[in-house]
């Protein structure tokens, strides 16, 4: 059925999924050219072809998750791939992360810095695992009224 709690936990997902699109993931050094200054500019998925490809496959296949709750195997496939897909956006979140560094100066360096879409990915991820964990629960559950008949 629809109003299940993996349904719920599949909606947390796609809104803090949906969240990573505005809020930044991180912030990377820049160098303003014209007054030889570094500043700290905002990593938004908007910017990574990446991203935005598997953002939006884990959101197409949260959604048929949603919308499979007839075919529990199908309900539990979409669910993991979503939970793929969230892996992949998180990895390469980090590459992001990780990959941009400027030097200044010899004296002084510029990292990047995390920022809280990171812990959306993270939230999402869980709540992804947790409607998975759920479906499989109600698999069990029905499996178990069909021996009793």
């Amino acid at each position: 059925m629809l109003q299940r709690i993996q349904t719920l936990f599949l909606l947390i997902a796609i809104g803090l999924t949906v969240a990573i699109f505005f809020v930044p993931f991180g912030y990377a050094p820049a160098l303003d050219e014209t007054a030889h200054q570094a500043f700290m500019q905002p990593l938004v998925v908007s910017d990574f072809l990446g991203l935005i490809l598997s953002t939006g496959a884990s959101l197409v296949a949260m959604v048929a998750a949603i919308f499979t709750f007839r075919n529990y195997p199908l309900q539990k496939l979409m669910t993991a791939l979503s939970a793929v897909f969230i892996l992949t956006t998180i990895g390469v979140v980090i590459y992001a992360i990780i990959t941009p560094y400027v030097e200044v100066d010899a004296d002084i360096s510029i990292a990047t810095s995390w920022g809280w879409g990171v812990l959306l990915l993270i939230l999402a991820l869980v709540a992804v695992l947790l409607a998975f964990r759920n479906i499989a629960k109600d698999q069990r559950l029905i499996r178990s009224y069909d021996r009793i008949r």
